[in-house]
């Protein structure tokens, strides 16, 4: 590809069925355009990831009926054309602030009152949290998060490793007894850093805090924190690591 092909530098990893947990999954035809008209009435932004790479391009869904979905093109002609020969596109949305995703395949570029735009056939399948749930995943050891929390005396941020993370929060495993964290406290200036992914700046709140015993019989605090002001774009970096992860253990279940 030209140097200047702006999805170059990096690879597809997150293409494919890759959803994290099949109990939030819609395969209704009727509640799949149910969820998608909601899209286009609640004027959801779309993020669109070519073969499930890591650059994207916003878009919206601007048509859904029996047959299939149109999409809004990129106003960048060459996003256009990777986006065209692209084999899937990795979709994220929200309906009522709830996470949308799904994946387009055969689709086509159009010209919709001479505007450019991808028709589609309906996605087979859309994961959707219709309780406002979130999907928890426990991290790798070795491929895991950190967060940098502020130090309450102005010294250095501490990093501690994330040992589960959702969409609408994460929990850390602090040493027994810590002074660093009280219930329902609000700590401005967190820092998550996802492997992979640029770093993402945010609030967070202390939702829970439990004592925990580990197997070498050493006392921890849990501590469960919910994001309480993500940045525009942190929420898709969450979830494609959480589908990165989540297809690296599928793929190990089934040998491959």
């Amino acid at each position: 590809m030209p140097d200047n092909d702006p999805f170059a530098p990096s690879p597809s990893n997150i293409a494919g069925n890759l959803y994290a947990d099949d109990r939030y999954m819609v395969r209704n035809r009727h509640q799949i355009r149910h969820l998608l008209q909601a899209m286009i009435d609640q004027r959801s932004p779309v993020s669109v990831h070519p073969d499930g790479r890591e650059q994207s391009f916003p878009s919206a869904i601007l048509e859904v009926h029996e047959q299939g979905v149109v999409l809004d093109a990129s106003p960048q002609p060459a996003i256009n054309r990777i986006a065209e020969s692209a084999s899937s596109l990795l979709c994220f949305g929200q309906v009522d602030k709830v996470i949308v995703r799904f994946q387009l395949h055969a689709h086509r570029r159009i010209d919709r009152d001479q505007h450019l735009a991808f028709r589609s056939s309906l996605p087979e399948e859309v994961h959707h949290l219709q309780r406002r749930e979130f999907y928890r995943l426990e991290t790798p050891v070795g491929d895991s998060p950190h967060c940098l929390l502020p130090d309450p005396a102005g010294s250095e941020p501490s990093r501690w490793r994330v040992q589960d993370i959702s969409a609408g929060g994460i929990a850390l495993m602090l040493p027994s007894p810590q002074g660093l964290l009280a219930l329902q406290a609000r700590l401005r200036d967190c820092v998550l850093q996802i492997p992979d992914a640029p770093p993402i700046n945010t609030s967070l709140v202390v939702c829970n805090l439990r004592q925990q015993k580990l197997a070498n019989n050493v006392e921890m605090t849990r501590a469960g924190l919910r994001f309480d002001d993500l940045p525009r774009g942190a929420d898709t970096l969450i979830q494609r690591y959480i589908f990165r992860i989540d297809r690296l253990r599928k793929a190990r279940a089934n040998g491959e």
